[in-house]
């Protein structure tokens, strides 16, 4: 279920939301963000209600309906999906659906960081750094609260819960047998599972610093055969 193509819609996700806050332009609009949620809407979602969040919440962001995206990524959020988690930190940073706040906004995304997902930690600590010190208490508090329902010690055995679920309806009738020979075992093994989506957003290109390279020495330049008497 998860695949290359999936990724790059969270991606694409991430960077619509950070778009969006620097106002830049409707993103409707925009004819890259609706191909992203054109293939956000192929993507099956069922018994993956961490994936459905996700998607209907960027789908309900792109066209500025704050309140629903708030709704679904809460959801997502709920089964344990990061990218969820992390977009309702964003919300909370820009204002958006809600009254601004940066430490809500960072209690969110550093729940988000729960795995250590490197595009997530990158922006956490952006934000970290306007904080000050009595912020950061607040935030870590607003944490705790929000690991009580969010964390992945709670929310990741409501959708192991689901993937069984769904195991169960699959090789219960013969539709289901259909269906669980469409999707690859790491989509519903709930070890599998996890260590897919961990394994995605891991593998990330971390580029370093520039350096000056000299330039290459410049070959002596050759005669040409017509040059000669």
């Amino acid at each position: 279920m998860r695949s290359a193509r999936t990724v790059f819609c969270m991606l694409m996700g991430i960077g619509l939301l950070a778009a969006n806050a620097r106002g830049a332009g409707d993103p409707a609009e925009d004819p890259e963000v609706m191909k992203t949620l054109l293939a956000m809407s192929k993507m099956s979602t069922w018994h993956h209600p961490d994936q459905w969040g996700m998607t209907a919440g960027m789908r309900a962001y792109a066209h500025r309906r704050y309140g629903d995206a708030m709704k679904y990524f809460e959801v997502g959020a709920q089964y344990a999906d990061k990218l969820s988690q992390l977009s309702i930190g964003l919300m909370y940073k820009n204002g958006e659906g809600v009254a601004k706040d940066p430490v809500m906004a960072y209690a969110w995304m550093d729940l988000a960081c729960e795995r250590g997902y490197p595009q997530f930690v990158a922006t956490r600590d952006e934000l970290k750094e306007t904080l000050t010190p009595a912020q950061l208490a607040r935030a870590e508090s607003q944490r705790t609260q929000l690991a009580k329902r969010y964390a992945d010690e709670v929310a990741q055995p409501r959708m192991v819960f689901e993937l069984k679920q769904a195991i169960m309806q699959m090789t219960g009738s013969l539709a289901g047998y259909d269906a669980a020979g469409k999707y690859p075992k790491k989509d519903w093994d709930p070890a599998l599972y996890f260590a897919t989506r961990d394994r995605e957003w891991k593998n990330s290109v971390t580029v370093g610093p520039v350096e000056e390279v000299d330039p290459p020495a410049t070959a002596p330049k050759q005669s040409d055969s017509s040059d000669k008497p």
